[in-house]
């Protein structure tokens, strides 16, 4: 990128690629699953760790002798939040659909070749998934990246389906499924996904196109408990209307 762009700061994407790395882990991470991870050296990622120490962006974690971020990074988050005029639209609809249904109910958004959860309401049962504000998954894993990917204009959704199939390859994956995910979605208007993220783990997500932002609605179960048949139709119904309320994207099913 370096040598193709004079005004890129070569230094400041190696710091940033730590901080990304460890937002991703649900752990510490030490210098060496930093190396791997980024592909930096190992000397480089030392300077680099030191210096986010210093800067208050990370902490050394003794007990598990790695790496791991200070809450000093919301300070970069929260105002991002603070301006996504749909997360206050939502949430009490998603505190809602929460408390009727049992199952954790979130918001996401895309980043490049992920979604990122930008807030959750935890389910009441006892077997409802539990997901973290500020957490990522690839697209292709997630209902909510095949509802995202399906609320694109078409060039643009071309655009990054070619991405995502080029991720997919890299990662030994087979598009296929992703793709007849995001096509149904087009069709019925919510995207429904079992055992891709993790075995035992589903979702169901409806986008929404709110002032200008788009996100998906999305709520993940254990596919143990909750069959396909009542994500398609009951969980799948309910939010697609509070897409209704908040500014659906994809328009409804034509009738038979």
């Amino acid at each position: 990128m370096a040598d193709r762009d004079r005004q890129y700061v070569e230094s400041l994407a190696r710091g940033l690629s730590i901080l990304e790395s460890l937002s991703r882990s649900q752990k510490p991470l030490g210098n060496g699953d930093l190396a791997k991870m980024t592909g930096l050296a190992a000397s480089t990622i030392s300077r680099l760790t030191h210096t986010l120490t210093v800067l208050g962006y990370i902490r050394l974690n003794r007990a598990y002798r790695g790496y791991e971020l200070t809450p000093k990074n919301l300070t970069l988050g929260y105002p991002v939040l603070a301006e996504m005029r749909l997360l206050e639209q939502a949430r009490p609809h998603l505190e809602r659909l929460s408390h009727a249904t049992g199952e954790t109910t979130a918001l996401a958004v895309r980043d490049k070749l992920h979604i990122i959860f930008v807030a959750v309401i935890e389910g009441e049962n006892l077997v409802a998934v539990r997901l973290a504000t500020g957490g990522r998954l690839r697209i292709p894993v997630s209902a909510a990246g095949a509802a995202l990917v399906a609320a694109l204009p078409e060039d643009e959704r071309r655009m990054l389906l070619a991405r995502v199939r080029a991720d997919m390859t890299r990662n030994g994956q087979d598009a296929k499924s992703f793709l007849d995910t995001v096509a149904a979605c087009r069709r019925d208007g919510a995207a429904v996904v079992r055992n891709k993220w993790r075995t035992g783990i589903g979702g169901i997500s409806v986008p929404v196109l709110h002032n200008g932002e788009y996100a998906a609605l999305t709520i993940p179960v254990a596919t143990g408990s909750v069959s396909e048949e009542t994500m398609r139709t009951t969980l799948a119904d309910a939010l697609k209307e509070v897409a209704g309320i908040l500014g659906p994207v994809l328009p409804p099913p034509e009738a038979p």
